[in-house]
């Protein structure tokens, strides 16, 4: 059994990018092999050309299979169209770099939906523990980080499918009188809020800041990360609230979602901030929340929730897709 050509596989995030090179034994094989993996931050780059070049090194691109590119937003053409990214991403610039014929591009969750596929039982955290055995149909993928990505993906007799979405772009439904204040808070600098203005990493920041603006007390934290840092350690109570609130208002907008697509395959939550608050989440409301759909409660308790902590998933992912997509894979 020959093992397959090395496929380059990047997970292309708003703040941090993941690179592999994953190969598989055949056609069928699972779980793949992940040969060389690095997590890179995107500050302290020109370019996602600069990160292939630190990453590759002295790799000989014509070893490779192809490559496959994750990322946050959409692609026209040959350009990535991304609010959260700090440089342009060209496949057009990427195949000249590598010089390769086979690069394809898809969304970072649509990976994110993929990688769910090759999951162990070791790789998640049960959050719903009075959900049911998941059936064959959709599972939703969901999670905050520099933005909200979404993705769905849908089992049938066929090749699995995986959704592009752009739900983290929908709008903000406040559900409670609180969260109708920080609504219209946001909206008076904002306009329209959608939905990860307040359920990313700047939106926790959003939610922290107009709670201090609503209660009179502005908060001195100025960052996501000192936030969650000070809420998980009891040392703040504006940042306390906030991200419990944070965490309320995910339960909300995952049911939503959920409901959205009948994801009776279960829902996962992802992204980079969930698993550092991993404790604070599974003692928070979030599940209450979850279930809070009125007539829809009973469907909502019986899908498997899940905490992904599989930090490659993402590029894993997108190699398996990728894969899975090319008949020479």
């Amino acid at each position: 059994m020959v093992e397959s050509a090395p496929v380059i596989a990047a997970d292309i995030g708003g703040t941090h990018s993941r690179l592999s090179l994953i190969s598989r034994a055949d056609r069928t094989a699972r779980p793949l092999t992940v040969r060389k993996y690095h997590k890179y931050k995107n500050a302290e780059f020109g370019s996602l050309v600069e990160i292939l070049d630190e990453f590759l090194g002295d790799i000989d691109c014509k070893q490779l299979g192809g490559a496959a590119i994750a990322s946050a937003g959409y692609f026209m053409g040959d350009d990535l169209m991304s609010a959260n990214l700090p440089w342009r991403v060209s496949l057009k610039d990427i195949r000249g770099r590598l010089g390769l014929k086979n690069i394809c591009a898809i969304n970072d969750f649509v990976a994110v939906a993929y990688g769910t596929l090759y999951l162990n039982p070791a790789d998640v955290v049960v959050m719903n523990r009075r959900a049911v055995r998941p059936e064959q149909g959709a599972v939703a993928v969901l999670g905050p980080g520099t933005g909200l990505g979404a993705s769905v993906l849908l089992q049938a007799s066929g090749a699995p499918v995986a959704l592009n979405t752009e739900a983290g772009q929908s709008g903000f439904a406040p559900e409670t009188d609180l969260e109708i204040e920080i609504y219209k808070f946001l909206r008076k600098s904002h306009g329209f809020v959608p939905v990860e203005k307040l359920l990313s990493g700047p939106g926790l920041l959003n939610i922290y800041t107009a709670l201090g603006v609503i209660g009179g007390n502005a908060g001195t934290l100025a960052s996501p990360e000192a936030i969650s840092e000070a809420a998980i350690a009891g040392d703040d109570a504006l940042a306390t609230e906030a991200l419990s609130l944070f965490c309320e208002m995910l339960g909300s907008a995952a049911g939503n979602f959920a409901l959205s697509y009948g994801a009776r395959g279960g829902l996962y939550l992802a992204g980079g901030i969930l698993p550092k608050i991993r404790n604070f989440l599974l003692e928070s409301k979030f599940m209450d929340r979850f279930t809070a759909k009125g007539d829809m409660r009973p469907f909502l308790e019986a899908i498997p929730v899940n905490l992904i902590e599989h930090g490659q998933l993402g590029v894993i992912g997108a190699a398996g897709w990728y894969m899975d997509s090319l008949s020479e894979f």
